[in-house]
């Protein structure tokens, strides 16, 4: 291989390296060239072979396991099988994969071995039915997208973890109803959490176990939630995760619903009542009160102008006193008079911020309306 032959006349220690040639793929014989990087001190590994839309690629070599000095490793475009004399990266605070194909318990087994790990990244992944996160003690970031249905997602041992996006793109009738997620443990183990994003098959995940009305702690550093496109109708138990979420997070400034069915049915005047510290039996004194006393921007996306958007705004409005965006994307057949309508509604709805505005944007973001709110 040229590469390999061109790396061989190089003298001194090569710290960063990134393969990425069109038609290049995980083969065998490209990849000889690993064993020779990891004697030269690699540190930064990129391996970012073609897609090939039939397969994810060929499996990769044994040898990127031998590079123990690596602080950063990306692959694409490869099945990566974690061998059994693999003893770690200790160095590792990076990881990326992009379409790769992995064992079933990559996440359980591999990243015990990576005690440093900062950076985790996985998308449009293979493989794995259960995301469950044993440490790295310092994992700040935790960003995962896979092409099929997850059985369970789990967090422990993650004090620092601060950024968790999860996206399972499977339709929701595919997912088991039998299956049971602890959510009370999954989020109480997470105290650094500042933004959370979750696809709507997240929360019929999350659904399927008991949910409390708020959790035993709050989540006092949540800034950021932004749940995903539903895929159903029928909605009330992913609807009581997201308020779940809403009632423990008392520093809460932006939220983001990318569909309002996941609102049908809601009774704000009953779900949405400011909790007291004996709610559901957990006493947590600093929960008490609003959720919204910090709430800055509201995202909806894909409204509708229904009666229950409706009733969450006007909720949002009469109790969110920093309210300064309410920024809403109309689905394709909603008719601008409808719009108009419902921002009408919406205006005459009690508002406490001084700085409250309302925006229509269209699918590319652009400004269609947008009206100042009066003070009430």
């Amino acid at each position: 291989m040229r590469i390999q032959r061109a790396l061989q006349v190089h003298d001194g220690p090569i710290t960063e390296f990134v393969l990425s040639i069109s038609g290049l793929t995980a083969a065998a014989d490209n990849l000889h060239l690993v064993s020779y990087l990891s004697n030269k001190g690699i540190s930064a590994l990129s391996l970012l072979f073609d897609f090939d839309q039939h397969s994810y690629g060929e499996e990769i070599s044994s040898s990127v396991f031998l590079a123990r000095k690596l602080d950063s490793l990306k692959l694409q475009a490869c099945k990566l099988k974690v061998p059994p004399w693999f003893v770690g990266f200790t160095r590792l605070t990076v990881l990326q994969l992009e379409m790769v194909c992995l064992p079933d318990d990559f996440f359980q087994s591999f990243l015990l071995e990576c005690p440093l790990l900062e950076d985790l990244r996985a998308s449009y992944v293979v493989g794995p039915s259960k995301l469950e996160i044993v440490g790295p003690p310092r994992l700040k970031v935790c960003i995962f997208r896979a092409y099929r249905v997850l059985e369970t997602i789990s967090f422990s041992s993650t004090p620092l973890l601060s950024l968790i996006s999860i996206q399972a793109e499977m339709y929701v009738q595919y997912v088991s109803d039998t299956t049971a997620v602890d959510i009370v443990s999954t989020f109480v183990s997470l105290p650094a959490l500042q933004q959370l994003n979750l696809s709507f098959e997240c929360l019929h995940l999350l659904a399927a176990g008991p949910v409390p009305d708020r959790f035993p702690m709050a989540l006092h550093h949540l800034e950021v939630l932004d749940i995903g496109n539903c895929y159903d109708d029928q909605c009330l138990l992913e609807l009581e995760v997201l308020l779940c979420l809403i009632r423990s997070s008392p520093n809460l400034y932006k939220l983001t619903i990318q569909d309002t069915r996941i609102l049908d049915g809601l009774n704000v005047e009953r779900e949405l009542t400011p909790l007291t510290s004996e709610s559901n039996g957990y006493p947590d004194p600093e929960a008490e009160g609003s959720y919204c006393q910090s709430l800055t921007e509201v995202h909806v996306r894909n409204g509708k102008g229904s009666r229950d958007e409706l009733d969450l705004l006007r909720f949002l409005l009469a109790n969110a006193p920093r309210l300064s965006r309410i920024v809403i994307k109309p689905e394709y057949k909603l008719s601008w008079g409808s719009c108009v309508d419902f921002l009408e509604k919406v205006r005459q709805c009690e508002c406490v911020s001084k700085e409250a505005e309302i925006i229509y944007v269209n699918m590319s973001d652009v400004i269609l309306l947008s009206r100042r709110l009066t003070t009430s």
